[in-house]
Formats: structure tokens, sequence, C-alpha cells
């Protein structure tokens, strides 16, 4: 199964960074995953069946790309942000 993740997504991983850091940023999406350490800034690329043996958990999530599509993907409901109000003329 394909991982959940999204631009912005802060994950903690297993292995420690050489600069003590264990919390890293999504940068990247595609085969590999692009990863930026948050407190060095370093980056690296990761393939997803290794970024997933060493996840440890999502820290925080990014913003979705579309609301509706993840609530087609997931079955959630999208929040109304009260754009189906009527309107009187």
């Amino acid at each position: 199964m394909v991982m959940d993740l999204r631009i912005g997504d802060v994950l903690r991983l297993r292995r420690r960074h050489p600069c003590g850091s264990i919390d890293w940023d999504v940068v990247r999406l595609g085969a590999d995953i692009g990863l930026e350490c948050k407190k060095c800034r370093h980056k690296v690329l990761i393939d997803r069946p290794t970024l997933q043996r060493r996840i440890l958990s999502v820290i925080e999530r990014g913003a979705p790309v579309d609301p509706a599509i993840e609530a087609a993907l997931f079955g959630t409901t999208p929040s109304d942000d009260g754009s189906s109000e009527e309107h009187d003329e």
C-alpha cells in the first residue's frame, strides 16, 4: 500500500541525523521522498520502502492538495466553509 504523505508533513524517523534531530519536513513526493532536516536544513532523498520502515510517526500533517479528492479517497466529508449559503437578492 502507498503511504499517505503530503508536502509539508513533519515526520519523526528512527535514526538520528548527525546534527541530532529526528524530525524531518517532506519537501518532495515521487518515487523517492525528499526530506529536509528540521534543525540543520540538510536535504536527502529516500526511496519509499526505506522511508516506510524508518518512520516512527507523523508529527504534523501538511495541507491537503484538494479537500474534495481527500474526501473521496478517505471517506471524510470536506469541512463546510460556508460556500453553500443562500444569498438574498
